[in-house]
């Protein structure tokens, strides 16, 4: 038996807004004479009580509402499927979709808002001209904002940031999840999110364009020969590669790293895909432990050599 869908309430107050919306923008049109106009329902039969009246009269004005909201909510609906459509395929166009669609639903929800203004009476005409003025004192005041914009609108046309790329901006490494008008999101493998404004990504490493070299650490005892240990890698290189589906390649013996305290550090590499990463690394630090263990590599334990004094 198949399980039933469960719904937040969020959604389905979402969902019965919605439908409430488009139930009252088909009447609105199916009915436009007797709600809009002075000879309709809400105008002609006065009550004479001025409370009712008047909120007969908003009527109109909140069927319009009503419709300006649905009308804007389903503009914005069918503008995301078709930058889907035509912005889809590798991640560069999915950015620029991104990008396209952010400026879009801004510029639609202004017009929605100024709509709503004209309805309630408000003089748009003079309202826009005054706009001008106001853009430009807002503007010199939010510098910033403008700032994160431009830069957004240049990372995306230069193409050096991409919805999808594996990237390192100050220090914190993640998965470009959306470039906006003004930040950019960046999500890491454990689901945590950081937004971090267009304008202040100065420096970023893109780790997504090129396949990645994972390296390991290996330590073996100083008791143990080099040359064994080499001919006990190369003897098992193709079973190691076997057990780590991460890797594109061989792994790489590249000698030895390190002569620490306890152990003779020993630097292993491979190639994989930059997504990989992480698991790429696992995968060789236990196939390399469970190879070296086979053939009797023991890991190295902490040594201390106590010296005593002469006694005599």
């Amino acid at each position: 038996m198949a399980e039933k869908k469960k719904y937040s309430k969020r959604t389905v107050v979402g969902i019965v807004l919605l439908g409430t919306m488009a139930v009252l923008t088909v009447l609105s049109l199916v009915f436009y004479g007797e709600i809009y106009t002075a000879e309709g329902w809400f105008q002609s039969n006065p009550t004479h009580i001025p409370a009712f009246d008047w909120l007969l009269a908003l009527a109109p004005r909140l069927f319009g509402c009503c419709q300006t909201l649905f009308i804007t909510l389903l503009v914005i609906y069918v503008l995301s499927l078709t930058y889907a459509k035509i912005f889809r395929g590798t991640p560069r166009r999915l950015t620029i979709g991104a990008l396209v669609m952010s400026i879009s639903r801004v510029v639609v929800w202004v017009v929605c808002v100024i709509a709503i203004l004209a309805i309630w009476g408000v003089d748009v005409a003079a309202l826009i001209a005054g706009a001008g003025v106001l853009t430009l004192v807002i503007g010199l005041g939010m510098q910033s904002l403008i700032a994160d914009v431009v830069a957004g609108v240049f990372l995306v046309c230069d193409g050096t940031l991409q919805v999808g790329d594996i990237v390192t901006i100050d220090g914190w490494r993640g998965t470009v999840q959306e470039i906006g008008i003004r930040n950019t999101k960046l999500i890491n493998y454990s689901g945590d999110i950081r937004v971090a404004n267009n304008s202040t990504i100065k420096v970023f490493v893109n780790q997504s364009r090129e396949n990645s070299y994972p390296t390991v650490i290996v330590g073996v005892p100083y008791e143990e020969n080099l040359q064994h240990v080499k001919e006990v890698f190369e003897a098992n290189k193709q079973r190691i590669r076997e057990m780590c589906p991460a890797l594109i390649g061989d792994i790489d013996f590249n000698g030895v790293d390190a002569l620490a305290s306890s152990s003779v550090d020993l630097h292993f590499g491979a190639t994989c895909k930059e997504s990989d990463f992480f698991a790429a690394q696992r995968q060789m630090r236990g196939a390399i432990k469970t190879v070296f263990e086979e053939n009797g590599i023991l890991v190295p334990f902490p040594q201390v050599d106590v010296h005593m004094p002469d006694q005599t």
